[in-house]
């Protein structure tokens, strides 16, 4: 494991008595570790915490051996995974990705989790996330296609921001919330 994915990881797991169960959890590499979560968060009131978990450089063996401390750990009732970007050249990612899953199934079986494909319009991109797409049941996994966006990086994360929103929720939106939104 790269030095800096651990450290990230040992501090994550030190601030998970913090944390409060059955929440929300972001558990993903670079792009995610990138997201400007909190700020748009702060603009929008959720009923639940959104704990963002992403590492920069996080592979998907790196991933599966940190899973139960940083994630499982604090008994999410949402997982949000972004991984793959960083595994290009990783033959069994998607086999790893598998394993990530399926400890999570084990551990929290009432946990929801959303499977976030990989951007882009590569072959290995393209790949990836038709292999993301086998994994999901529409039962307990689900998958996110973020909608691409030609506009500037903070106009992209404000509209992935907001597919990714919807589903942070426990209940419908009222009109006053879409409209909120929508500006």
């Amino acid at each position: 494991m790269k030095k800096t994915v651990k450290l990230s990881a040992n501090a994550m797991i030190g601030i998970n008595e913090l944390t409060l169960k059955d929440e929300i959890v972001i558990f993903g590499s670079t792009y995610m570790a990138n997201f400007p979560l909190y700020e748009l968060i702060n603009k929008y009131h959720f009923e639940n915490a959104i704990y963002n978990r992403s590492i920069l450089g996080l592979t998907t063996n790196e991933a599966l051996e940190i899973v139960q401390d940083c994630i499982i750990s604090i008994s999410p009732a949402k997982i949000f995974i972004a991984l793959g970007e960083e595994d290009e050249n990783n033959i069994e990612a998607i086999k790893q990705y598998n394993k990530i899953i399926e400890l999570i199934k084990s551990a929290l079986p009432k946990t929801k989790i959303y499977l976030i494909c990989l951007q882009g319009n590569t072959p290995y991109v393209e790949r990836f996330n038709a292999n993301i797409l086998s994994l999901c049941d529409d039962r307990n996994i689900w998958n996110i296609r973020f909608i691409p966006s030609s506009s500037t990086e903070a106009n992209t994360y404000k509209a992935q921001f907001k597919q990714l929103s919807r589903f942070f929720r426990d209940r419908p939106l009222t009109l006053a919330e879409v409209f909120s939104m929508a500006n």
